[in-house]
């Protein structure tokens, strides 16, 4: 049985070598693997248009935006469809796309929340067009909720500066945010990753799957935070009709996923990925800026990709501490039809030729600081057992009779913050609690069932 992948490609072949029947046939095909799929119904469109056949390119565009079809800037752009943009038809669909859009985010909101089949938190943001849908309870969902501002205003200010401008969302389909618990979690990644994925699901922190507008995340750290800047980032890519580069798209969506907080605003800061690359830095196997400029996707993502997301992190914080980061997105986006990998705007952005960058980013890896990534890495320790929580925090496993008179906390118990910044997750505890001392005393945000309370914990010495 052909693959839709064939089918598409043969399509799109056909397509560029003026066979326009051709490619209708091929993405015909492809309707028939993926009936449930706007994209074989878009591209029939487009080959139909193209042949002039325009009665069936309304058919196929029709059945498109049923399916889920909501760019409105690639239907005004797509060479492909210029004849279709004469018609009454394609007239009257612009007429119509607020409605449009409106019934796209109410069925899509339906679709996610069959997700969630326990109790469920429903939040709407109209400030970042999104619908969140939460299995965590108020307060944890009200926080993720804070997040995303400043996540955005991190991005405005940084990168895309066009989402600062409230009106840049206006006709944009709404993005369904997901946080499931880990029933809901595991019944999402068998739908998208297969049956496969069932032994490996600790394995699979979420993803942002853009064709359908939907984030789902099982943590409300730093896969949450991640997949919220891919949002982001392809808003920004939309509005360009550009695809950036995968080391770009993963390289900015790492670098938020562990931050401080500074004059209201996060700071990226080095983490367990850029420990990884002081580690290849030590034994020589840096891969060349240029060569995981070059990656493919498909590469990036399965060969060695721990080392391939934690140098595209590094790269991107090294630019943001040289305050150059938003100088190379700006040289990119400006310059992407010359250079799409991206290696032209690192020149251009930081002044320097690859040798001499290269030479700057391996002083600074060297400078950086080996962040804690396991208990024997602390200084210092609450004298407590942890394990990995539900994803809004990590987990009282075990304390000696002492240690619970001493800090006041139980089995079972959430730990959601070391002096109100975030611990969602193993590795971002481990890393918060690493910047304290022995003797130093914290303020611990717990969980207990519903229940939220704050409790002062002298740390012990390690």
């Amino acid at each position: 049985r052909a693959s839709p992948k064939a089918a598409e490609d043969a399509g799109i072949e056909a397509m560029a070598e003026g066979r326009y029947l051709d490619a209708a046939e091929a993405f015909a095909a492809y309707i028939k693997i993926r009936p449930e799929s706007f994209v074989g119904y878009y591209n029939l469109s487009a080959a139909m248009s193209r042949a002039g056949e325009l009665d069936a390119s309304q058919i196929a565009m029709t059945k498109a935006l049923e399916l889920g079809f909501t760019d409105r800037k690639q239907l005004m752009r797509d060479g492909d469809l210029a004849a279709l943009r004469e018609t009454e038809f394609f007239r009257s669909v612009m007429d119509a796309w607020d409605e449009l859009i409106e019934t796209r985010r109410k069925v899509d909101l339906q679709t996610v929340s069959q997700l969630i089949t326990l109790k469920k938190q429903l939040r709407t943001s109209d400030d970042h067009r999104v619908e969140l849908v939460s299995a965590h309870g108020e307060v944890a969902t009200d926080q993720s909720l804070a997040e995303m501002d400043l996540l955005a205003q991190w991005a405005a200010e940084n990168l895309f500066a066009a989402q600062a401008d409230p009106a840049f969302l206006e006709g944009l389909p709404w993005v369904m945010v997901v946080l499931p618990d880990k029933t809901g979690f595991a019944r999402w990644a068998v739908t998208v990753f297969g049956p496969g994925v069932r032994g490996s699901i600790s394995s699979v922190g979420g993803a942002y799957e853009h064709q359908d507008r939907r984030l789902v995340a099982q943590d409300l750290g730093a896969t949450f935070r991640h997949e919220f800047l891919h949002v982001l980032h392809w808003r920004d890519m939309n509005d360009r009709g550009q695809a950036h580069a995968p080391w770009v798209q993963e390289g900015l969506a790492s670098l938020v996923e562990d931050y401080d907080m500074g004059d209201d605003r996060l700071v990226p800061v080095a983490s367990w990925r850029t420990n990884i690359v002081k580690r290849l830095r030590d034994v020589r196997r840096l891969t060349p800026i240029e060569e995981l400029a070059h990656t493919e996707m498909e590469q990036f993502t399965s060969s060695r990709p721990l080392a391939k997301y934690a140098q595209a992190r590094a790269v991107m914080l090294f630019l943001l501490d040289h305050g150059r980061l938003g100088a190379f997105y700006n040289e990119y986006t400006k310059g992407i039809s010359e250079d799409p990998s991206g290696v032209l705007a690192l020149k251009r952005a930081m002044g320097m030729e690859l040798d001499q960058i290269e030479e700057a980013y391996e002083a600074w890896i060297d400078a950086l600081p080996a962040v804690p990534e396991t208990g024997s890495d602390l200084s210092a320790t609450l004298g407590i057992g942890i394990t990995t929580g539900e994803g809004d925090g990590v987990v009282v496993e075990s304390l000696t009779s002492a240690a619970r008179r001493r800090t006041g906390l139980h089995t079972g118990e959430v730990i959601t913050a070391i002096n109100g910044r975030p611990t969602r997750d193993l590795f971002e505890f481990i890393r918060v609690l690493g910047s304290y001392s022995a003797g130093q005393s914290v303020t611990l945000t717990t969980r207990r069932g519903i229940k939220f309370s704050e409790v002062q914990v002298e740390l012990l010495e390690r």
